[in-house]
Parts: structure tokens; C-alpha cells; sequence
């Protein structure tokens, strides 16, 4: 009855959904002096695939001191030169976007190129006399996903089973101790057994 108990306890356990760790989005906010401000609301931290040429867009936001939103600047994204980055458009290394009524604005035709590793995004706003500026950092892969993902997931495949293995092991013993505690005939007499080893007969003949 007892073993009964602990298989339906851990098959529960089993049944429980694993709870994944994903990478949290990263908003970036840079402020100038004069008062504007950028603000990332998509592309910061983000995993292109090199294989499939699909990246993320970089999408900020530009307000003013009072943290409202400034229509009409000029954003000016700019891509690196060399080395990993990528393209606007299938070739442009810039682009500049004029802000919309809520002061954002998007990169379009954005796709990295098949170099894999680190990059920045330099993003320059400016709304008349004021200029702001910030750096979006993203990373190209050849993997089928995103890398902290992956790794969340494993994790967290490893710690539900290490915490199922835990239960059972806790459950083993508490399952020996109590059988010990009720004086369970059929455990006392498995503990009870022991092994005997009986040498055999030696027969030494003569000589050939």
C-alpha cells in the first residue's frame, strides 16, 4: 500500500509542467543632457539567425524632458562597417526614419549578414537643436535558436529531473524507516537474509 502511495505521488510530480526560464526583455533608455531621450522598445539583446538571414528590427521611441512622445525627429540607425553586423534593405549599412505620432520609429529590411558573433546598433535622434543617442547590442548565430533560451531550457529540464530523483530517494527511505517502525514481516525477513559462502570439495590427483 505504502509503495502504492509514493508511485501515484511521483507520477503526479511527473505530470507537473516544467517551468521555463526565459530571457527577460531588456528596454534601454539614453537620455542627452538637452532632454531628449531614446528609449529601445525592440532589438536590444537580440539573437539573429545567420542560416535563415532573419534578424530583429531595431524599434526605439523618442520623448522630450517631460517623458512625452516627440513626432517628426530624424533617427539615423547605423549598422558596423565590418565584421558581424548586417543590412538595410539587402545592402545599406544605415537609414534614417522619421518618428510617428506616438515618436517611434522602426528599421525596416533589416537581415544580418554570415558573419557570426557581437554587434552594436548606433541609433542617433534629433528633433531641431536637440540630439540623443544610443547603442542597441545584438548577436548573430548559425543555431537553430536563441542561446540563453537553449541554455533555460536545459536547465531547467536538468533541475526538475535532479528535484523527481530527490523525491524518490526521500521517499525510498522514509518508506524503509516506516516499514522498520511497523514491523513489517516481509522487510524484516528480506534484511534478515544473509549470504553464505561454502567452499568446495579440493581434489588433488596424482600424477600424470
Amino acid at each position: 500500500m505504502y509503495s502504492k502511495l509514493i508511485a501515484s505521488f511521483l507520477a503526479g510530480i511527473l505530470m507537473l509542467p516544467a517551468q521555463q526560464t526565459e530571457p527577460a526583455a531588456s528596454k534601454l533608455v539614453a537620455v542627452d543632457p538637452s532632454g531628449l531621450k531614446i528609449v529601445v522598445v525592440e532589438g536590444e539583446g537580440a539573437t539573429n539567425q545567420v542560416r535563415s538571414r532573419s534578424g530583429v528590427a531595431p524599434v526605439i521611441e523618442v520623448r522630450d524632458a517631460d517623458d512625452k512622445p516627440v513626432p517628426g525627429a530624424e533617427v539615423y540607425f547605423q549598422l558596423p562597417l565590418g565584421g558581424p553586423g548586417g543590412y538595410f534593405n539587402g545592402w545599406l549599412r544605415n537609414q534614417t526614419v522619421k518618428t510617428d505620432k506616438a515618436g517611434r520609429a522602426a528599421a525596416t529590411g533589416f537581415a544580418p549578414n554570415d558573419e557570426e558573433g557581437r554587434f552594436n546598433i548606433k541609433v542617433t535622434a534629433t528633433a531641431g537643436t536637440r540630439t540623443a543617442s544610443a547603442v542597441i547590442a545584438q548577436s548573430n548565430v548559425r543555431g537553430a535558436g536563441s542561446a540563453p533560451a537553449s541554455a533555460a531550457r536545459a536547465s531547467s529540464s536538468r533541475k526538475t529531473m535532479w528535484t523527481v530523483l530527490a523525491i524518490a530517494g526521500a521517499a525510498a527511505v522514509g518508506g524503509g524507516i516506516y516499514a522498520g517502525t511497523r514491523g513489517d514481516s516481509t522487510t524484516a525477513a528480506t534484511a534478515a537474509k544473509s549470504i553464505n559462502i561454502t567452499a568446495g570439495a579440493i581434489t588433488v590427483g596424482g600424477p600424470r
